[in-house]
C-alpha cells in the first residue's frame, strides 16, 4: 500500500512539473553573491526581501528567465513617481513520506503577498506596506515609515519590519530560520537604523521583542547585522539579544558567500542561548551550507546540508537535513521549482525522519 501510494505521488508531482513547464524569483542572497552586490541594489529595503526596486525588476526580467517574451518596456514597479508596487504569489504540490505513517500529498497555495511603496518625498521620506493575502487571512508583514540622509547612506525606519539578522533566505523550513526565530513570518515592531557605504552595511533595531504582537512587558529585542561585500566573496555577523520576562534570549552567528565560477556558495552558523529558569540555560546550533550552480541561463540547481543541535546538553537529538532543488526560469515574472528535502533526526521521531517532495509555481511582478 505505502510504495503504490508513493507511485501515485511521484505521478502527480511529475504531472505538476510538466503542466508548469510546459505552461523569478523572489530574489535570493546566492543571486547577490553571484553579482558581488549589496541585497540593496535590487530590493527597497537594504536587508534584501520584500518590494523589488527599479534595477531589481529590470534585472529579474533580464538576467534571470532563459528569454524575455514580447518587445514591450520593463515592468519597473512604477504605477506614478510617487508609488511603487510589487506582489510574489507561490502554490504547489507537496508530499511527504514519514516512516510509519501514510503517506501524504496535497496542492496548495504557499504564499502570496502585495508591496507597496508611497514616495512622498524622493530621496528622503517613504512609507512602506507588505501585506500577506494568502494561504490565510490577511495578515501585515511589514508597515513602516522609513528616511533616508541626503548622501543615501545612512536611514531609519519605525514601524513593523523583518529582524535583521543572518542571511534572509526566501525558505522559512530553513533549520538557521526556525531555531532563530527570525524569518518572513515573524516581524517585531520598533525602531531601525542602517548604514550602508561601499563595502560595508550594518543594519540595527531596537523593537518590542514579542514576534509583532502586543508587549507584554517592559524588556526589548535588539538585533544586529553586519557585513562587508566583496565582488567574489562576502561574510558577515549577526546579534540578538531578548530580554523578556518569559526568558531571555542571546543569538550570535556567521554568515558568508563565495563565488567560485558558476557556484555561488552560501553558509550561516548560530549560536542561540535560552534562560528558561534563573539556574537553567539551554544551547543550541544550527548551520547552513550551500552551493547554487547556474547550469545555465535560467536554470540553478540548488544543493543545501542543514544541521541544528537543538540542546548542546543531549547527545543524540541532533537533526540534519539535505535538499536538492532545480529552479527553472523560462520567461520573466514566472518561475517553477521541484524538489527533494531528506531529514534525518532521532530515530524515534518520525517526523525528524521524512523525505518531502515538492514542486512550486512562483508569479512575481
Amino acid at each position: 500500500m505505502r510504495s503504490c501510494q508513493s507511485v501515485r505521488g511521484w505521478g502527480s508531482l511529475l504531472a505538476l512539473f510538466l503542466l508548469a513547464t510546459l505552461g523569478k524569483a523572489s530574489a535570493e542572497p546566492y543571486l547577490a553573491v553571484q553579482k558581488g552586490m549589496q541585497c540593496s541594489a535590487c530590493h527597497s529595503h537594504p536587508a534584501g526581501g520584500g518590494k523589488r526596486n527599479t534595477y531589481g525588476n529590470v534585472f529579474s526580467q533580464t538576467e534571470l528567465p532563459v528569454m524575455r517574451i514580447g518587445d514591450g518596456d520593463f515592468w519597473t514597479g512604477e504605477i506614478t513617481k510617487w508609488l511603487a508596487v510589487g506582489g510574489n504569489l507561490r502554490g504547489g504540490f507537496e508530499m511527504i513520506d514519514t516512516p510509519n505513517r501514510e503517506d501524504t500529498s496535497e496542492f496548495r497555495v504557499n504564499r502570496g503577498t502585495i508591496y507597496a511603496e508611497a514616495t512622498l518625498i524622493p530621496g528622503f521620506l517613504s512609507v512602506y506596506i507588505d501585506q500577506q493575502f494568502s494561504p490565510d487571512a490577511s495578515q501585515n508583514r511589514e508597515a513602516y515609515v522609513r528616511l533616508n540622509g541626503k548622501n543615501g547612506k545612512l536611514f531609519a525606519a519605525a514601524g513593523q519590519f523583518y529582524l535583521p539578522f543572518g542571511l534572509r533566505l526566501q525558505d522559512d523550513t530553513a533549520y538557521v530560520r526556525l531555531a532563530s526565530g527570525i524569518n518572513f513570518t515573524n516581524p517585531d515592531r520598533g525602531i531601525q537604523v542602517g548604514y550602508e557605504a561601499g563595502p560595508w552595511s550594518t543594519i540595527v533595531s531596537v523593537t518590542n521583542g514579542s514576534g509583532g504582537g502586543r508587549e507584554t512587558d517592559s524588556g526589548k529585542q535588539i538585533s544586529l547585522v553586519s557585513n562587508f561585500v566583496q565582488a567574489q566573496w562576502r561574510a558577515g555577523v549577526s546579534a540578538n539579544i531578548n530580554d523578556a520576562d518569559a526568558g531571555d534570549r542571546t543569538m550570535f552567528g556567521l554568515f558568508a558567500g563565495l563565488r567560485t565560477g558558476p557556484i555561488a556558495w552560501l553558509a550561516e552558523i548560530d549560536r542561540i542561548s535560552d534562560d528558561l529558569s534563573p539556574a537553567v540555560t539551554q544551547d543550541a546550533l544550527a548551520g547552513l551550507l550551500e552551493g547554487n550552480w547556474s547550469i545555465r541561463k535560467g536554470h540553478n540547481l540548488k544543493l543545501s546540508h542543514e544541521y541544528l543541535d537543538p540542546d548542546d546538553d543531549l547527545s543524540e537529538d541532533h537533526q540534519v537535513r539535505n535538499s536538492l532543488v532545480w529552479e527553472y526560469t523560462p520567461m520573466q515574472f514566472f518561475q517553477t521549482r521541484i524538489g527533494l528535502r531528506m531529514y534525518d533526526g532521532v530515530p524515534q521521531v518520525d517526523t525528524q525522519n521524512r523525505d518531502v517532495f515538492f514542486a512550486e509555481i512562483h508569479g512575481f511582478f
